[in-house]
C-alpha cells in the first residue's frame, strides 16, 4: 500500500505548477498524473494512507485564495461523484494542511481558508483531500501561490500530523472562515448552510462514518445556520457527538 499520494489533472495549470515545485524538491511520494478530471474518477486500483489533490481553485470572485477540503455531495452530484455520498475525509491531514497553508498565504496576501464539502470524487475508498490555488488563471499561474501550495503539501508527506479532537462542522458559507479560525480542532466534512434544508440523519452519520478519525464533536456555526439551527441541532442530539456552537 502507498503511504501517500499526490495527484493531479493534467490540464489543470495550478496543479501541474504545484507538482513542478514538488518535484525540484524532490518530495518522497509517488506523483499521479491523470487525464481526466480527477472530480469525475471512480477507481484509482490504489489504496494510500491519503491522497492529496493539486488543484486549481475556480470563481468568478476572482479572489486569491490558497483552500484544503474533502470531496463529496450532500445532494445532487452536479460536478463528479455519486448523489448523496461522501469521500473518506481525513481530518487530521486537513487541519495540517490549513496550517501550512496559513504560514505560507500571510507571505502573499491570500486568503486561506476550509472549502465546505463539495463536488467529486465520492466512490473512492481512500481518504482523499484538495490542496487549492484559485481563483482564475492568473492566481493558477502565480508561481509564488503554487509554491506555497507545494510547501503544504510537502509538510503533509514529510511528517504525521498532530493528533488532537476530530469533529464535522455545519453551518456558515462555502467558504468556512469561522471554521477556519479553530485551531484547536481538526475537522473533516463541513456542510455549508445552503445544504443544510435536506440535511437528514443518514447524511449526518455518513459525515461521521467517512470522517478519519472518527469525530467526537459536531461543531455548530451558531450565527450560520439560518432557521435550520434547531433541527439540525434535533438531529445531532441523536448521534451522541457532543454538540459545540462557535
Amino acid at each position: 500500500m502507498q503511504e501517500r499520494v499526490v495527484m493531479f489533472y493534467s490540464k489543470d495549470v495550478a496543479g501541474k505548477n504545484i507538482v513542478d515545485f514538488l518535484r525540484d524538491k524532490h518530495v518522497k511520494a509517488e506523483i499521479i498524473e491523470v487525464k481526466q478530471e480527477i472530480l469525475y474518477i471512480e477507481d484509482m486500483g490504489i489504496r494510500p494512507e491519503v491522497c492529496v489533490v493539486a488543484s486549481r481553485h475556480k470563481s468568478d470572485s476572482r479572489i486569491p485564495v490558497l483552500t484544503t477540503h474533502s470531496p463529496g455531495n450532500f445532494n445532487a452530484a452536479d460536478y463528479g461523484g455519486r448523489d448523496r455520498e461522501l469521500s473518506i475525509a481525513p481530518a487530521l491531514y486537513l487541519r495540517e494542511a490549513l496550517m501550512q497553508l496559513k504560514r505560507e498565504g500571510v507571505k502573499l496576501q491570500y486568503e486561506v481558508s476550509y472549502e465546505a464539502t463539495h463536488h467529486g470524487p465520492t466512490s473512492l475508498r481512500f481518504p482523499i483531500m484538495f490542496v487549492e490555488v484559485g481563483s482564475d488563471e492568473e492566481h493558477w499561474r502565480d508561481r509564488e501561490a503554487c509554491e506555497a501550495a507545494a510547501e503544504a503539501i510537502e509538510g503533509l508527506i514529510g511528517a504525521e500530523p498532530p493528533d488532537l479532537g476530530t469533529a464535522i462542522a455545519f453551518g456558515g458559507g462555502h467558504y468556512c472562515r469561522r471554521f477556519s479560525l479553530l485551531e484547536e480542532y481538526a475537522i473533516g466534512h463541513i456542510c455549508p448552510k445552503h445544504n443544510l434544508p435536506k440535511l437528514d440523519i443518514e447524511m449526518i452519520e455518513q459525515m461521521i462514518s467517512k470522517t478519519t478519525p472518527t469525530p467526537e464533536i459536531a461543531l455548530i456555526e451558531k450565527k450560520g445556520m439560518g432557521r435550520e439551527k434547531k433541527r439540525v441541532i434535533g438531529l445531532l442530539e441523536q448521534t451522541g457527538l457532543d454538540v459545540v456552537k462557535v
